[in-house]
């Protein structure tokens, strides 16, 4: 039986992004975890990847600066604008935190619940 999810290789961001068959709260409390744990594995590896993203930009700003030829300048910058979006849709996907559903929280209540709630 395959899983209801998985993690694809997004070619234009250069990382696995999860794709999932089920609502979140119909995956069991193992299965989230699992997930949870591939995709901080994943996550651990955008600034990298941004890195990576960061030299290529540099790299056409310096050609555009010492390129004389207008129409070969916009080709350049329409390029960095191509990777300066690609780097922002992976800051955003670098801030995605996932957690276990409450429902499954809920079941380690104890001490902790108890005490917040007193508190109130």
């Amino acid at each position: 039986m395959s899983k209801a999810w998985e993690f694809v290789l997004d070619e234009r961001l250069g990382i696995h992004l999860p794709q999932l068959s089920l609502d979140w709260l119909l995956y069991s409390r193992d299965e989230q975890e699992v997930m949870i744990e591939e995709w901080e594995r994943i996550k651990s590896r955008i600034p990298d990847r941004v890195h990576e993203l960061e030299a290529v930009i540099n790299k056409k700003q310096l050609a555009a600066a010492q390129e004389e030829d207008w129409d070969t300048v916009c080709d350049l910058y329409q390029e960095i604008f191509r990777v300066a979006s690609i780097i922002n849709d992976l800051n955003i996907w670098k801030n995605v935190e996932q957690y276990v559903s409450p429902v499954f929280e809920a079941e380690g209540a104890g001490i902790a619940e108890e005490h917040t709630n007193r508190e109130k």
